[in-house]
């Protein structure tokens, strides 16, 4: 299921030296975006381990208005992959489409930061889709 984890605007300081928005920006969100969908479900620490898929499709600019939506879409023993998507709506023309997206891979932390099994974390209040995933 997907959900918005993160929304914010586009300022000249996150732009690099061609009046876009810098892809470590773009990341850095997509990051903390999928950290929040992990949190949602699970009890514990966890860790980002891999980036796959990452595509920059268009661009962002000063001014624009970024939705980054998350969908978690496998849950393995100890790691979670959630699907990325950045959505943007145009300050002008107030289009929206995607810009970026891509498949990051979390893993389950325990105190120790060992990687621990996702189905031993798992929080009480998880909606349906997720459950279907165990």
């Amino acid at each position: 299921m997907k959900q918005i984890s993160l929304r914010g605007r586009a300022y000249p300081s996150d732009l690099n030296h061609s009046g876009t928005v810098f892809g470590g920006w773009i990341m850095a969100k997509m990051d903390k975006a999928a950290s929040i969908a992990v949190e949602d479900i699970v009890n514990s620490g966890a860790v980002t381990i891999s980036v796959t898929d990452l595509h920059f499709l268009k661009p962002i600019r000063n001014g624009d208005i970024v939705t980054i939506y998350t969908e978690i879409i496998k849950v393995g023993n100890t790691s979670i992959q959630i699907n990325v998507n950045v959505m943007v709506r145009c300050k002008q023309s107030h289009e929206e489409y995607s810009v970026t997206n891509a498949i990051f891979t979390f893993v389950t932390l325990n105190e120790d930061r060992k990687p621990i099994n996702v189905r031993d974390v798992i929080r009480d209040d998880i909606n349906d889709y997720v459950k279907e995933l165990l």
